[in-house]
């Protein structure tokens, strides 16, 4: 009978799910004794054939746990492990979009310990993976989306530092997925989902193995195909009307910013009758806009992927292997109208048809404070102030849909072979993933809009002179000069009243379809060798040698029209124009041996050296101890450090388009810098369009990791572990928008301030700040990655798994969960020291129960997925938000604890084929409100999906 290593014990409690460190163990995957077969655990040495038996902590989600959980996709597998919980780190399809903040559509990846995806080093079968094409805003990272589960034999999680082993950017660990591999005969699996809500949010799965061995080979072929419908915020309670409208509504307001002493535009009959979220602030009442009405919680996803391997013994001791993915994924994803701030012409036609609107400009123009003056038109209004327009500020009507189109392709082709009882591998591997991302609605070319205001755009496409525009500075002159109608031509005018749903033919022509496509690429070359060294007394001393060759790029281009200029800094509004272009290569080198001390006392050294032609060299150990006082009690301890560079998108960092608002309420010292009020004596500044831009100064992320714990086994049916990990980053690479100004305007940094009111003054891509030089009003900024600061967390890992058999079946309870003791954060010594454990996005605990049991064909799981409370986020509440639930921002806000219940009974026939229904959030449990996202729910930690049953079949021929 196979012996019970801790890696396939400790392992297992992460699917009861939440894995801190074990998985809940499946029938499936049991002996008749209730006893789970041994795994081979890889990912925790290069050392072949190494019986760890304790020595790393260590995850494991097999392929039967995998069915068990009911899960269609890599990201949905990962919902539930708590040990990629935490933060904004991990992320799923669920709030992305087509700002450069967001995650791209259709993309997902995988953090460990909430350190972000660019700590986590994300393999398959042990090799890396090319990044995703587009970044998340300015983080690198492995698409998981492009892993068809079907392919997946199991995933191995090693979590915590592994520099050492794997590279030096595996800072918070590793994240293994292993392939599925010798296979005989041919299966079909199909499933569909739906969640129990009133709304289509269908998900199928069609996927086909394929497999044939002889002597001498090993074929497996994986076809999957998966399509997910779209479900949107308004599909549900929680998230249909977000607690935090935007000030911005379909209705725009106006005001001259001179005469006028309120802004008008969405009042009267308009509130009442075709407002759907009126709303009432420091300027009155307004028709605000509720942007979870048209937000895509999860948008539509269709893919398609081949997977496949072939082993050819070319002798008893010698095998050429070769591993092929290809996958093509489509998406689409819906975010909120963009908000702007634009033009409107004194002589616009819509202020005759809307006297009601133009005579509370007037009377408000009128009690100004300036004395009478001629009043008898809106345009004497704002001629009057000497601005030839008024400024309108609102929300386009048309929703903001993007979609991606992602192919990727990985190849590896090697040989291992054995000599004089040395293992060794070698093998070439290259990647590429392609990305072409669509605007499809809801973009507006800024230039175009704004002389369709001001009745400078003809319905031929060409332009009248009667306003001079200078986008750059806002600045718009009316000049006098020949209208279109002067020149024999029709003003296409866009219309800001009525809802803006009366609008000339031709409109259509301000929109663009511009796209973004970005490229990654990898080529690598490994070797290894593993053996015995000589003989202890304790033992064989055991070791592994391997060298590492790698060259990596990406690129991420916008298309021109998207692309900031001095004269435009925002050409396409709302679009994540992101600029990347970056390669490099590297090389390494690294040992790794195991060391017996005594018979129950055994030393784990590893050492690697990594060299990047871009930010040098670093040489990252790794101790690892084993201690086994007695057959009951395991105890060990890991230290190492690490060393990573910054990511293709931080290193290559070209120009980004992104907003910023500075809010002196929260930060005093803004309104007296030497410079001027930053705000002008207002609470917080307008939305800026800025820029992020690249920094050659960037330095490499450090740090260093530790761990202990101990495995128990009081009874040969139980086994309890417990681990405490402690990881201190150094030097991260971050954007603290507001220590960035403190620092530019004390000269700490390379950006310059101007004092100007021309925009264009400060170039596209460097970096500074732009400031009114009569009040020290912040015009715009032009920010830069820097290393910031640090980042320490600590927690402790629990897992325990008991075993009963009896008449009634063979039954396995789990038990595990992750603990947050602390996440120090400190971005710079002027932000000053967060401590983020038990705040918004980091619950201290999370923690999963489950029960599994079998009896002949018979399979069910039940599983108890919790949360712990924690608080919430008031800071960025408006005022009136305040008053409306009697809050304050000091105030502590917590928000509950969640459990949902998951289960699934599946019957295994004597063929191996299986029938299965899972349902995840079984009571149809509704996630927590918050107020610290404008979605009403912390995705981070909750889903809003509901209900969700599938059904499954798999037929095995």
């Amino acid at each position: 009978m196979a012996t019970k290593s801790l890696l396939s014990l400790s392992i297992r409690a992460a699917l009861g799910f939440t894995g801190a460190a074990v998985l809940a163990v499946p029938a499936l995957a049991q002996t008749e004794s209730n006893r789970p077969v041994e795994e081979v655990i890889v990912t925790g040495t290069n050392i072949k054939g190494l019986d760890l038996e304790g020595a790393v902590q260590a995850v494991q989600i097999n392929r039967d746990e995998i069915l068990a959980s009911g899960a269609n996709t890599v990201s949905d597998l990962f919902d539930e492990v708590a040990l990629t919980g935490g933060g904004t780190g991990t992320f799923t399809t669920e709030g992305s979009g087509p700002q450069s903040g967001q995650s791209p559509v259709g993309a997902a990846g995988i953090s460990l310990r909430g350190l972000g995806t660019s700590s986590t080093l994300t393999l398959i079968n042990g090799r890396r993976v090319s990044v995703s094409s587009f970044a998340k805003g300015n983080e690198s990272f492995v698409d998981v989306n492009s892993i068809p589960l079907a392919a997946i034999e199991r995933v191995e999680i090693l979590p915590s530092g592994a520099s050492a082993l794997y590279g030096a950017d595996a800072v918070a660990g590793v994240v293994n997925f292993i392939l599925r591999d010798d296979f005989d005969g041919f299966e079909v699996d199909v499933n569909y989902g739906d969640s129990t809500a009133n709304t289509d949010d269908g998900r199928f799965n069609l996927n086909a193995v394929w497999g044939h061995t002889t002597d001498s080979s090993n074929t497996l072929v994986v076809v999957d195909y998966y399509k997910r419908n779209a479900t949107y915020e308004r599909d549900r309670e929680e998230t249909a009307m977000s607690k935090r409208p935007s000030l911005d509504g379909i209705h725009p307001s106006f005001n001259d910013f001179y005469w006028m002493d309120t802004n008008y535009g969405s009042t009267g009959d308009v509130i009442e009758t075709a407002c759907e979220t009126p709303a009432t602030g420091v300027y009155g009442d307004y028709c605000a806009l509720n942007s979870n009405g048209y937000y895509s919680m999860e948008g539509e996803l269709e893919a398609l992927g081949v997977t496949a391997k072939f082993d050819y013994d070319i002798s008893d001791t010698l095998t050429w292997f070769n591993e092929a993915m290809v996958q093509d994924n489509h998406s689409a994803g819906v975010s909120s109208p963009k908000s702007f701030r634009l033009p409107v012409s004194a002589f616009h036609p819509g202020w005759d048809t809307h006297p009601e609107l133009a005579q509370d400009i007037i009377d408000s123009a009128d009690s100004g404070g300036f004395g009478s003056f001629p009043t008898d038109t809106v345009a004497d209004v704002i001629l009057s102030a000497g601005d030839d327009f008024m400024t309108a500020f609102g929300s386009f009507p048309d929703a903001r849909a993007v979609e991606v189109d992602t192919q990727s392709f990985r190849l590896v082709t090697g040989l291992r072979g054995e000599i004089n009882d040395w293992s060794w591998e070698t093998a070439l591997a290259y990647g590429n993933s392609q990305s072409t991302q669509n605007a499809t609605d809801g973009f507006y070319v800024r230039e175009l809009v704004t002389n369709a205001l001001l009745g400078n755009l003809c319905t031929d496409g060409s332009l009248a002179d009667q306003y001079a525009v200078d986008i750059a500075n806002r600045d718009y002159t009316y000049t006098g000069n020949s209208s279109c109608e002067g020149m024999g031509k029709t003003t296409l005018w866009y219309n800001p009243f009525d809802g803006q749903t009366e609008q000339m033919a031709g409109i259509d022509g301000l929109r663009t379809t511009a796209k973004r496509e970005g490229e990654s690429e990898l080529l690598s070359w490994d070797a290894k060798a593993s053996g015995v060294l000589f003989t202890l007394p304790a033992g064989d001393v055991s070791a592994a040698f391997g060298v590492e060759y790698r060259e990596e790029s990406a690129e991420d281009t916008p298309s021109l029209i998207a692309m900031a200029t001095n004269e435009n800094d925002d050409p396409v509004m709302g679009f994540s124009a992101t600029d990347v272009a970056y390669d490099r290569s590297m090389y390494a080198a690294y040992g790794e041996f195991f060391v017996p001390l005594a018979e129950n006392f055994e030393l784990q050294l590893a050492a690697r050296y990594d060299d990047y032609d871009d930010f040098g060299s670093s040489t990252n150990p790794k101790v690892g101890l084993r201690y086994q006082p007695m057959e009951e009690i395991i105890l060990r301890a890991n230290w190492s450090t690490s060393f990573r560079a910054p990511s293709l998108a931080q290193a290559g960092q070209g120009t980004q388009l992104t907003s910023f608002t500075a809010y002196c309420d929260e930060n005093p010292d803004f309104s007296n810098t030497p410079q001027g009020d930053l705000c002008d004596g207002q609470n917080k500044t307008p939305s800026l369009n800025t820029e992020t831009v690249a920094n050659a100064k960037l330095k490499p992320e450090t740090a260093e990791s530790w761990s202990a714990g101990v495995l128990l086994r009081p009874t040969a049916d139980t086994e309890i572990n417990i681990d405490y990990w402690n990881i201190q980053y150094e030097d991260l690479v971050k954007l603290d928008e507001e220590d960035y100004l403190r620092q530019t305007l004390a000269g700490n940094t390379d950006g310059q301030v101007l004092l100007s009111d021309n925009l264009a003054d400060l170039a596209t891509g460097t970096p500074g700040l732009l400031l009114d030089p009569a009040t020290g009003e912040l015009l715009d900024a032009h920010f830069q990655l820097s290393n910031a600061g640090y980042q320490k967390t600590d927690g402790v890992d629990v897992a325990i798994t008991q075993y009963f058999d009896g008449d009634f079946g063979s039954i396995t309870l789990t038990l595990d969960g992750t603990y947050l003791a602390n996440f120090e954060e400190e971005l710079s010594p002027s932000s000053g020291v967060e401590q983020w454990a038990g705040e918004f996005r980091y619950p201290r605990f999370k923690g999963t129960a489950a029960v599994s049991w079998r009896q002949d064909g018979w399979r069910a799981r039940l599983s108890a997925n919790y949360v712990h409370s924690y608080s919430d986020d008031l800071r960025y509440l408006r005022t009136e938000t305040l008053e409306k639930y009697g809050l304050e921002k000091t105030d502590e806000v917590k928000i509950p604890s969640r459990t949902l219940l998951n289960g699934s009974v599946s019957y295994v026939f004597a063929n191996d084929s299986m029938l299965q229904l899972s349902v995840r959030n079984l009571l149809d449990t509704d996630a927590p409100d918050v107020f610290g996202s404008s979605s009403n729910v912390d995705y981070s930690n909750h889903s809003v999906m509901g209900r969700f049953a599938t059904l499954r079949y798999n037929y095995v021929f």
